[in-house]
């Protein structure tokens, strides 16, 4: 019995460093402030069509710049679909978003969020871990709703991107991409 008491602590310690090594460990959340930057890359879209028609490619740059009540997020997507291998069809979109504090740590309100049912979308914005994620929802005028989920996480080469468009109820889109700060 001595013998298993003195072991206990060293198995505490083994079990700790266990824990840590395999990501159960709890995470600190990190600052809205490791984000900042201009970030660019390129992402793979798929949808349940994609088996068939195939997948398209995007080419992203993300801006994030955290201020004192939040921060502000735009950015621009390129999208090659169509067309022939030297001259794709391009389609760009750009979009910016402005968020701020909740009073609760970590966690930001859309500027603008409204009564979705009014046709404005609601959103949030939440730091988890190393991971920013942006949640947008909306209705539109025939009741259907739309969920979007932008998860952004900071990796050791940068930032992985994960976009998960919900259209009542089912997968639409998800879209996966890397990126790295320009700046």
């Amino acid at each position: 019995m001595k013998r298993f008491l003195a072991m206990v602590p060293a198995i505490g310690i083994a079990a700790g460093l266990w824990l840590a090594a395999s990501g159960f460990a709890a995470a600190q959340d990190i600052s809205i402030r490791a984000f900042k930057g201009t970030w660019g890359g390129s992402a793979v879209a798929n949808n349940r069509d994609s088996l068939y028609f195939g997948v398209t490619i995007r080419d992203l740059d993300v801006t994030i710049t955290p201020n004192a009540e939040g921060f502000q997020i735009g950015w621009t997507t390129v999208i090659r679909r169509g067309g022939t291998p030297n001259k794709p069809k391009l389609r760009k979109k750009s979009v910016e978003m402005r968020f701020v504090n909740t009073g609760r740590k970590g966690v930001w309100k859309l500027v603008n969020s409204g009564d979705m049912l009014s046709g404005n979308p609601y959103g949030w914005a939440r730091i988890k871990g190393r991971t920013l994620t942006l949640y947008v929802m909306a209705i539109n005028e025939g009741g259907d709703y739309s969920i979007s989920r932008y998860a952004r996480t900071l990796s050791g080469t940068g930032m992985d991107l994960e976009f998960t468009a919900i259209r009542d109820g089912e997968p639409a889109r998800i879209v996966r991409g890397k990126l790295v700060r320009n700046r």
